[in-house]
This record gives C-alpha cells, structure tokens and sequence, in this order.
C-alpha cells in the first residue's frame, strides 16, 4: 500500500465533564440543523480521505453516541466507515504508573488529555488525527492533516490557527502560542487573557501583559501522530504519576507531552540520518475555530457555524 492510501484514522476526545458548560459540550446540538461539533468533524474527516473514528468516552456517553453515529452520520459517509468507542478510565495506566498511584479513591477527574489519548491506543493502528469533541475545526483542517500525514508518515503535526481566528466575543482566553522555525513547531508558551484591547491584542504571559502579533500561530488541539506517540506518552505519564499521582485534579496534557519529546526526537536528529528524522511539521488552517466554554457562548457559536455553513453549500470561500 502506498503512502497516498495509508489508512487513517481520527481520534476524537468525547469524555469531558464540561463542569463550566453545565453538561455534555460533546452532544450539545450547536449546528443549524442540529448538528453537534462533533458530528461536524466527522463528516469533514471523512471528506478528507479518513475512514474510521475512535472516540474517547465515558461509558455513560456511548449509547447517546452510537444513535448519534447510525442515525445522523453514516447515512452520509460511505458504509464501509467504521467507528468505535474506548472508555477513559481512571485506572487505565501504564503498569509503572498504577503502581506508583496506588489507591485512586482521591481522584476528581481523569488523567487529562494524554491519558485520554493513552487510552485509544489498542484501537489505533496507524497514522491518526486527534481533536478535541467539543470543538469546530473546519474542513480545511482535516485536508492539511490527511495530506500532511500521507507525505511524511513518520512525523508528528500540528495544525495551528491565526490567534485573530480563534477569538471569543466573550471576554479573555487562554492560547498555546507557537513557536515555529522552517515549519516545524519548537516551542509552546502558554498565554492567559487574551483580549482585544484599543492598542491591539494583548495577553499575559510570565506575569506581564504583553502584545501579542494576531497572526500568531497557536495549538487548538488539532495534531497529527504515529503510533510511536503511546510510547511516549507511556514514558511521560510514568513521569507525571510519580510527580502528581497524588493530587486530586492534576492532569498530563497532550501539548505538554509533545513539548517533553522535543529534548528526545533533537537528541536523535543528532544521532541519525536527516533523512530519517522526525520533527513536528506545522501547517496553518485557513478557517476560523469555534468551541463553547460557557452557556452564554453558545448563541455566539450557533450564530457562527449557521454563517460557515451556509457558504459551505453555497460554494462561497471565506
């Protein structure tokens, strides 16, 4: 098989709580025609050449999601696309790290993101995509990825947005900020409050508020990986579970897990052949992301995705 038709597969988050939306975000029906953000990536995965979907849940979801993917999404993709469900369990670990954490009684909430990733690792075979459920992507995403990943199958990616794209009208937001050199991604700083002020955008950063470039590229979780990525994150949560296994909301998140495996894929650009080398390639959406934190985000989400929508089936490029 070649490169061109590896298959793929999407990996979608689907187990949050949404403690400050007030419920599942994962099922809230926030497209014109009652479409969840998720069913919405689907469907643009799908165009995009991906053929299967493994979706992290708590198990109480899985009923609600199967009808959402028999009644609504398949009827619009091909039938030989396959989906399938894994469960975030809090004891779902490495054999180092349930070790170390003993009794999980104090536990509030999952591992976070790397442990949820962690735990589609029987299920993903090859190359994947991993997002987030709750959150609007656009179709431009789902192209960069398939095309990203089937070009150069033993990287990672990321495909970030402009800043100035991923705004809310709502107040300040917290941004992974990019650094990025000759395409691959070096770095991720995290800015908090991000606004749009009189002079510009502005966030803090290391306990200033300073000016942010509103082209600047940030994570909005949207990467693409080998398998070789459970490995890492074996490794990674071993690390975490030993250092914060004992607090109550402590979580590994994927961006931190990928920022750590920098030290480790420089390490070894050094010591293998440039041909060989994995680095982390970043491609630029071209489309705006939507995602709800809060109730009061959700006629602004609404009012978006009903615009997006509509020049999408009338052909109009934004």
């Amino acid at each position: 098989m070649s490169d061109d038709d590896a298959p793929l597969t999407l990996v979608i988050m689907a187990a949050g709580l949404g403690s400050r939306f007030g419920g599942d975000k994962q099922l809230a029906s926030l497209g014109p025609n009652g479409e969840t953000m998720l069913e919405l990536s689907t469907l643009s995965a799908f165009q995009a050449g991906f053929t299967r979907v493994v979706l992290v849940i708590r198990p109480e979801l899985e009923a609600q999601l199967e009808r959402l993917f028999e009644e609504r999404i398949k009827p619009r993709v091909s039938s030989s696309f396959e989906y399938s469900f894994c469960y975030q369990r809090m004891n779902d670990l490495p054999d180092a790290a349930l070790a170390k954490a003993q009794d999980l009684n104090h536990r509030l909430k999952p591992w976070g993101t790397a442990h949820a990733l962690w735990t589609a690792r029987h299920q993903v075979k090859g190359l994947m995509a991993v997002i987030n459920a709750d959150d609007y992507y656009g179709d431009s995403a789902f192209k960069l990825l398939a095309k990203g990943l089937r070009a150069a199958p033993n990287d990672w990616m990321l495909v970030a947005y402009p800043l100035h794209l991923t705004l809310s009208d709502h107040g300040g937001v917290n941004r992974g900020v990019c650094r990025v050199e000759l395409g691959s991604l070096t770095g991720v700083a995290e800015w908090t409050d991000i606004r749009r002020e009189h002079q510009g955008l502005t966030g803090e950063f290391d306990g200033k508020r300073r000016a942010l470039d509103s082209a600047s590229p940030v994570s909005m979780t949207c990467w693409g990986f080998s398998v070789d990525i459970f490995s890492i994150i074996e490794s990674e949560l071993n690390r975490f579970i030993l250092e914060h296994g004992s607090e109550a909301k402590s979580e590994c998140y994927l961006p931190a897990v990928v920022q750590q495996s920098m030290h480790a894929i420089h390490h070894q650009d050094a010591e293998r052949d440039s041909k060989s080398s994995k680095r982390i390639r970043v491609a630029m959406a071209q489309e705006a992301w939507f995602g709800v934190t809060y109730p009061q985000d959700v006629a602004w989400v609404k009012e978006k995705l009903s615009g997006v929508l509509h020049n999408k089936r009338n052909g109009v490029i934004e």
